[in-house]
């Protein structure tokens, strides 16, 4: 009964509870040395899944599982650099949407041809809905990542014998 009583808040709780909770699976995994763990919990840092996103304990991760001759873990280290830009421009564009308004100071830098006022978060908000699209497919794009990882990391789980994801 007690165990019941304790699984509840965990399961009320969501997704994010069960991603920690994986994330300490992986941990434990990789610590001792499971080579598809540590390719695995650097995925999770890389994504932010279960802990916050840490581009640099991702490679630490990828570099022991490649050591270990991970073919995933040596190809995520061949694309680091692509990996870090475009973790800062996404972190660009979220300091962009956080960043607070600017005033709405009528100027003649920013008024019009037909003598009305555009103000800088105007001219913000029409550069913001040709962006909007595209950002809405990257955090589909990205979410979808990692719903993959998590599904993976699952099975793997459930299916500790032999490696089937190679």
């Amino acid at each position: 009964m007690i165990l019941l009583i304790t699984g509840v808040p965990v399961k009320a709780a969501g997704l994010d509870d069960a991603d920690e909770r994986l994330f300490h699976v992986q941990l434990a995994m990789a610590e001792k040395g499971d080579v598809r763990a540590q390719y695995y919990l650097g995925e999770m840092h890389e994504q932010g899944l279960g802990t916050r996103q840490n581009l640099g304990e991702a490679f630490k991760w990828y570099e022991k599982a490649a050591e270990k001759g991970d073919a995933w873990a040596k190809r995520k280290l061949v694309h680091r650099a692509e990996i870090e830009a475009g973790a800062k421009k996404e972190q660009a564009v979220e300091n962009l949407k956080t960043a607070p308004a600017p005033g709405k100071q009528k100027t003649p830098e920013n008024t019009g041809k037909n003598g009305s006022a555009t103000t800088t978060s105007d001219m913000m908000a029409k550069a913001g809905d040709a962006t909007d699209g595209a950002e809405k497919i990257k955090a589909v794009e990205r979410e979808k990542r990692r719903a993959a990882v998590r599904a993976m990391i699952l099975e793997r789980i459930r299916h500790p014998v032999g490696e089937p994801f190679e």
